[in-house]
């Protein structure tokens, strides 16, 4: 005597696709705070410790998305200082041209969209996005762990 399945495959069906959704939403969810930080720590720095703001453009230019599958899910507001309405634009695009490079899998990515960010860390010994990232090093492991957790349950 064989095995019967009496649930309907739509059913089954049903419920992975809802724990899929589930497994997105938390994922999401955990890596949108992380990046939230990742940018007040970038952004929210007096300008002694960080840079001096001349347009704003800089500082507007920092933000973060979350990419599954080369598709982005969600951006971070990056919001204007001063007249930095270009730096909004270069930080978006930036994002947009970055997405295709995670293909697979979940992706956070943190950018300053200025092409001088790396000028003013480097010449300049001022924080850009160092400490942004030093952070997000020493807090991923915990979310993950976190996140398993709550996956699990």
């Amino acid at each position: 005597m064989g095995i019967k399945m009496t649930t309907p495959a739509s059913r089954i069906d049903t419920l992975i696709n809802k724990e899929k959704e589930r497994v997105e939403m938390l994922t999401v969810r955990a890596l949108s705070y992380l990046g939230e930080l990742c940018v007040i720590e970038a952004r929210n720095r007096p300008q002694e410790i960080s840079w001096y703001d001349r347009s704003g453009n800089l500082r507007s230019s920092i933000g973060y998305a979350i990419i599954h599958n080369g598709k982005i899910l969600e951006y971070s507001d990056f919001t204007q200082v001063r007249q930095g309405n270009e730096g909004v634009r270069k930080g978006k695009a930036l994002i947009e041209e970055l997405s295709k490079k995670f293909a697979n899998g979940y992706a956070l990515v943190v950018v300053a969209g200025m092409n001088y960010a790396e000028f003013v860390e480097a010449m300049e010994n001022k924080n850009v996005l160092a400490s942004a990232e030093l952070f997000a090093r020493k807090e991923l492991p915990g979310m993950m762990s976190k996140l398993k957790k709550q996956l699990a349950s």
